[in-house]
């Protein structure tokens, strides 16, 4: 549901995945391309309704959760080890 077309959905999703995250990230690691596929629909790609822009940002508040759910993640091509 993070592909959603409608904002609506994907924000209240990613609230409810962030939830989940935060007691165990790696059972819902397959977000995470998903979210990046979002976020740069929205931001490079700029895949934003006129309705959902705010001050020239497209969709700041669902960026904001979008980007809160990749910080439990490293990023790609990085190890811990």
């Amino acid at each position: 549901m993070l592909d959603d077309s409608d904002f609506g959905v994907t924000l209240s999703v990613t609230h409810l995945v962030l939830a989940l995250l935060q007691d165990n990230p790696e059972e819902y690691k397959g977000c995470y391309p998903k979210a990046v596929r979002r976020l740069k629909q929205i931001v490079v790609d700029g895949h934003v309704q006129q309705d959902y822009v705010y001050y020239g940002v497209g969709v700041p508040w669902l960026q904001v959760s979008l980007l809160r759910m990749l910080q439990y993640y490293p990023p790609s091509g990085y190890s811990l080890n």
